[in-house]
C-alpha cells in the first residue's frame, strides 16, 4: 500500500512540469508566429527584437526537448528536435515579402510552428493525466 502512493507521488512529481510547460509552448508559439509576423509584412530592414525573440523561442523549445527525453519521453522529444532543427534551417529563408508557398524552408518553419503548438496541447493533457494519477483514490 505504501509503494503505491510513493509510486503515484513519484508519477504526479515527474509530470508536475508538463502543465506550465505546455502552456509556456502555447505562449511561445504565438511570440514566435508574432515576430514571423512583424518579420515578412514590415518594411523595416534590420529586425533585432523579432530575431532576439526567435532565438528565445528555440532555446526555449530546446529546453523542453532536453526535459522530454530525461522523463522518458524520447518519441516526443526526437520529434521535437527534429521540427526544432528544420523550423531554424528553414527560417533562414524567411524574410521580408515573402509569401506562402512551398518552399522547403517555408514548409519546415511552418511545420515546425505547427508541432509545437501541437505538443503544447500534448503536455497540458499529460499534465492533466499525471496530476490524475498523483491523486490519490476515492475508492
Amino acid at each position: 500500500m505504501v509503494d503505491t502512493h510513493a509510486h503515484t507521488g513519484q508519477v504526479s512529481q515527474a509530470y508536475s512540469w508538463f502543465m506550465p510547460a505546455g502552456i509556456l509552448t502555447l505562449a511561445v508559439v504565438v511570440f514566435a508566429f508574432l515576430a514571423f509576423d512583424d518579420i515578412t509584412t514590415d518594411n523595416a530592414t534590420r529586425f533585432p527584437l523579432e530575431y532576439a525573440a526567435l532565438l528565445g523561442c528555440s532555446v526555449w523549445c530546446l529546453l523542453v526537448v532536453v526535459q522530454l527525453a530525461r522523463t522518458g519521453h524520447r518519441v516526443l522529444g526526437t520529434i521535437s528536435l527534429l521540427a526544432l532543427g528544420g523550423a531554424v534551417w528553414g527560417q533562414r529563408a524567411v524574410g521580408p515579402g515573402i509569401v506562402p508557398s512551398f518552399q522547403p524552408e517555408y514548409v519546415a518553419t511552418l511545420a515546425g510552428a505547427g508541432w509545437f503548438l501541437a505538443l503544447s496541447i500534448i503536455l497540458v493533457a499529460l499534465g492533466i493525466g499525471g496530476s490524475r494519477a498523483g491523486c490519490p483514490s476515492t475508492a
